[in-house]
C-alpha cells in the first residue's frame, strides 16, 4: 500500500506541473476579455487608416493630428460620431438663416464645434414675435476633422410667467435634419418654456422649425 500510495502522489504532482502553466496563463493581447492591445474595436480603427482620420471626430469631441492618434482612440473603445462632421481643410457655411412658426421667446441661435463653447450667431428679443432671416457664418478651414452642431436657446417670453434657459441642438429631440451636405437643419424651441431637451418636440417637416438653416461643407 505505501508503494502504490507513493505511485499515486508522483502522479499527481506531474500533472500539476504540466497543467499549471496552463491554468496560470495570461490571455493574449487583445482577447475579448483580455483588453490588453485595445484590439476590441478594431473596425473603428481600421477607419483611421489611409488618411481616413482626416474625416473623423469622437463623438466626444476628440480631434486626430495622425492615423495614430485615431487609432488609439478607437482602439481604447472611443467612438466616432454621426453627425455634420466637417473634414480637415475644409470649410462649413451657414445660409438661409431664419427665424421660423412666429417665435415669441427670446432666442438664440448658433454653432459649436467639437462639444465646446456655444458661438451665438443671432437673437430675438422675448415678446416680439416675427420671422426673420438671421445672420449665417462660414467656419473653418481647421487642422482636424470638426463636429458641428446647430444650437438653439430659448429663454421664454417675459410676457409668460414661466422662466426657462434651455439649449437644444441639432441632433437633440428638437430637432430636424434632412439631407446630406447641404443639410438642411430646423429646431424647435421650448414653446413658451413648456417643454425641455428631454422631452421630445421635432419640427413636423422641412422648414418647420423656429431656426432653419442650411449647412453645406465643401
Amino acid at each position: 500500500m505505501t508503494r502504490r500510495t507513493g505511485l499515486l502522489a508522483a502522479v499527481l504532482v506531474a500533472c500539476l506541473a504540466l497543467f499549471a502553466p496552463i491554468a496560470g496563463a495570461k490571455k493574449p493581447p487583445g482577447s475579448p476579455s483580455g483588453g490588453g492591445g485595445g484590439r476590441g474595436n478594431s473596425g473603428a480603427a481600421h477607419k483611421c487608416q489611409h488618411g481616413g482620420y482626416l474625416s473623423l471626430v469622437g463623438s466626444d469631441g476628440t480631434t486626430f493630428r495622425t492615423t495614430g492618434a485615431c487609432v488609439s482612440f478607437a482602439a481604447h473603445g472611443g467612438t466616432f460620431a454621426t453627425g455634420i462632421v466637417v473634414p480637415a481643410g475644409r470649410v462649413a457655411t451657414l445660409s438661409n438663416a431664419h427665424w421660423n412658426l412666429t417665435p415669441c421667446d427670446a432666442l438664440t441661435y448658433g454653432y459649436q464645434l467639437n462639444m465646446g463653447a456655444n458661438v451665438p450667431l443671432a437673437s430675438k428679443p422675448g415678446g416680439a414675435c416675427f420671422d426673420a432671416a438671421v445672420a449665417g457664418a462660414v467656419i473653418g478651414p481647421f487642422p482636424t476633422a470638426s463636429l458641428l452642431r446647430i444650437f438653439l436657446t430659448d429663454t421664454g417670453d417675459p410676457a409668460v410667467p414661466v422662466a426657462c434657459n434651455d439649449t437644444f441642438y441639432s441632433d437633440g429631440s428638437h430637432a430636424l435634419v434632412t439631407g446630406t451636405n447641404p443639410w438642411i437643419v430646423g429646431i424647435r424651441d421650448s414653446f413658451f418654456c413648456t417643454l425641455g431637451p428631454a422631452d421630445p418636440f421635432p419640427p413636423a417637416g422641412v422648414g418647420l422649425g423656429n431656426i432653419d438653416v442650411t449647412v453645406t461643407v465643401a
